[in-house]
């Protein structure tokens, strides 16, 4: 859980477990960001990176691709829990555009340090509502391809009416192709 007062009051819940997606992006594709459920975005992060490509094979060659590029973090809560959502810049993209901070800018020319810069971080009223969306709501957009990495809070073992159990499972696989709208995921009672 991120070091941050926003989350002081969280508690992870064993009967919940922590799921994540990654979704390419490639040049053909829609490029824009929507919500993947209502949720509160309490944190945002942007670490300057490097534009390395992001497709299959740099994934198996590149160690620790994902944290090498440029990329804008959001943390926050849903129903569930913990959700972030991660947009991460792409070969001579790295232009990560955010709806809800347009004064965000990102691909700039920075200075080659030997140990990377620690991230330009903006806490949204971690004391109110931070940035709510509903889920569908438009949250940003990619100059070109790229990836977008989720990572989210779900159930594993949840009693429901009838002393029957729910838990989370994806709706889509790797290589499917997404569209706007379309479920990742549901509850499914066993």
């Amino acid at each position: 859980m991120p070091d941050n007062p926003c989350f002081e009051n969280f508690h992870f819940s064993p009967k919940k477990g922590l799921f994540y997606c990654v979704v390419y992006l490639n040049p053909g594709d829609y490029h824009r960001i929507h919500s993947p459920a209502d949720w509160n975005i309490l944190v945002r992060r942007h670490f300057s990176g490097r534009l390395y490509p992001l497709n299959e094979r740099a994934i198996r060659t590149i160690r620790n691709l994902y944290i090498e590029n440029e990329r804008v973090i959001l943390e926050g809560l849903w129903l569930e829990g913990f959700m972030a959502l991660a947009a991460i810049g792409d070969t001579n993209i790295g232009s990560i555009e955010l709806f809800i901070e347009p004064e965000l800018h990102t691909n700039r020319p920075r200075k080659k340090f030997l140990h990377s810069e620690p991230p330009e971080e903006r806490i949204y009223e971690c004391e109110g509502l931070g940035r709510m969306l509903k889920k569908g709501d438009e949250l940003g957009a990619f100059n070109m391809g790229s990836t977008v990495v989720l990572v989210f809070q779900a159930p594993i073992s949840k009693l429901h009416e009838g002393d029957s159990f729910q838990e989370f499972r994806f709706c889509v696989g790797r290589g499917d192709r997404i569209r706007v709208g379309e479920a990742l995921g549901r509850w499914h009672s066993s």
